[in-house]
């Protein structure tokens, strides 16, 4: 079975979020709620492998655990509530032709959020209605998301206007930056992260330093889903090595037996030649030979079997940290490439942009207010562009004449 595609796409979900620079506080505080998806990964048999929507009453349903009620709960109090629930859980497999009963264990489930619930954007905004929700997402962006402000009066803002805004551009640059932070130190096989770059950026502190725990949170993480599947492969190869030495111990016993064997043979042969035996010892020594050449025989076929379970996972377990190498070798060039798009793109922004500051006074400033579900209560929130959101929130956008 191969776990590389597992830890793949928990890494994807993980270092994808990380553009947008939510702390991770608030990331770990987020309560679950309807429409929020979830993705439960069995690492001994993802036949099980489940991503699962979050229902209208905040419960899902999981293969071996049944139904359960998730609403209000945050996905680190998920990561420990369910494999616990999991454990003990017992499901049939296969195994050389043979049916097995094997009991789930707490390591071997992983769960992660595959998808956020969305925001709806509605006022004075070119699109409105609802849009994708990402981690860290700010009312600026979604406003950007909606094709940006309506063309009223003098506060015409266009989406292209705020998507070319330095601070936007800035503000992707820095994820991007995080990210090639955290992908140069997973190819390393490190856990400390080169901030330099980051550092070095002419760029607001709060979001700088957000970048840079985001980053390290998830090398951490990534570096721990990826020894555990290491860890998985080595011990997989020792215990074939284990079968190995096992079945040549067992071979030399049983060559050493059909040795013996076949030296008795030889003197009864030669008792009978002299007439001091009966020819039915010999028959009967010569069949107790013969068995214990069947049985070598047998032993040398566990043994190549053996020898052959231990070379496929020997390559599995090379394949794999190649695959991880190349995957995030192209990875890197990409985020490279995107890096330098953006320091071009911020270099040929106009010297003075359109601003989406809440403290604007000017005619036409927008006013935002987001609506959001807490605890089943519902609040008012008067927001700033750099306000971050929820999902589920609705972002009403109105401008003052």
């Amino acid at each position: 079975m191969r776990f590389g595609n597992v830890v793949k796409v928990v890494l994807a979900v993980s270092l994808g979020s990380m553009a947008w620079a939510m702390p991770v506080s608030a990331q770990e505080g987020y309560p679950m709620g309807p429409g929020d998806s979830l993705t439960v990964s069995f690492l001994s048999n993802s036949e099980f492998d489940r991503t699962v929507t979050i229902g209208a009453d905040g419960s899902i349903f999981l293969p071996l655990l049944g139904e359960m009620n998730v609403q209000g709960q945050t996905i680190n109090e998920l990561r420990q509530q369910i494999p616990i629930l999991m454990t003990g859980s017992v499901f049939r497999e296969r195994v050389n032709g043979e049916s097995l009963l094997v009991s789930v264990e707490p390591q071997e489930v992983m769960v992660e959020v595959a998808e956020y619930r969305p925001i709806f954007v509605d006022g004075s905004v070119n699109r409105p209605g609802q849009q994708q929700f990402s981690v860290g997402m700010t009312a600026r962006q979604a406003i950007a998301a909606a094709e940006g402000l309506k063309n009223e009066g003098q506060s015409a803002l266009n989406s292209a206007e705020v998507r070319n805004h330095p601070q936007v551009l800035m503000a992707e640059l820095v994820g991007v930056l995080a990210e090639i932070a955290v992908y140069e130190s997973i190819l390393a096989g490190s856990e400390v992260i080169d901030i330099s770059e980051l550092e070095a950026l002419d760029a607001r502190p709060d979001l700088i330093q957000g970048a840079i725990a985001l980053a390290r949170s998830q090398i951490s993480t990534s570096a721990d889903i990826l020894n555990e599947e290491l860890s998985f492969l080595d011990r997989s190869v020792e215990d074939a090595e284990a079968r190995v030495i096992a079945a040549l111990r067992r071979e030399e016993t049983m060559a050493e037996i059909a040795a013996t064997e076949e030296a008795e043979v030889t003197r009864v042969e030669n008792l009978v030649a002299r007439r001091i035996v009966s020819s039915e010892l010999l028959t009967q020594s010569r069949r107790l030979y013969l068995q214990a050449i069947e049985r070598l025989g047998s032993v040398q076929a566990d043994r190549l079997q053996a020898e052959a379970v231990r070379r496929e996972l020997v390559l599995e377990r090379n394949q794999s940290a190649r695959e991880r190498a190349l995957e995030t070798q192209a990875r890197l060039q990409q985020l490279s490439q995107e890096a330098s798009q953006l320091r071009v793109r911020i270099d040929l922004t106009s010297a003075a942009p359109v601003t989406l500051d809440q403290d604007d006074t000017t005619t036409g400033a927008p006013q935002i207010v987001v609506f959001r579900q807490v605890g089943g209560q519902a609040q008012e929130i008067a927001a700033r562009p750099e306000t971050q959101l929820f999902p589920g929130d609705v972002v009403n956008v109105s401008i003052s004449n």
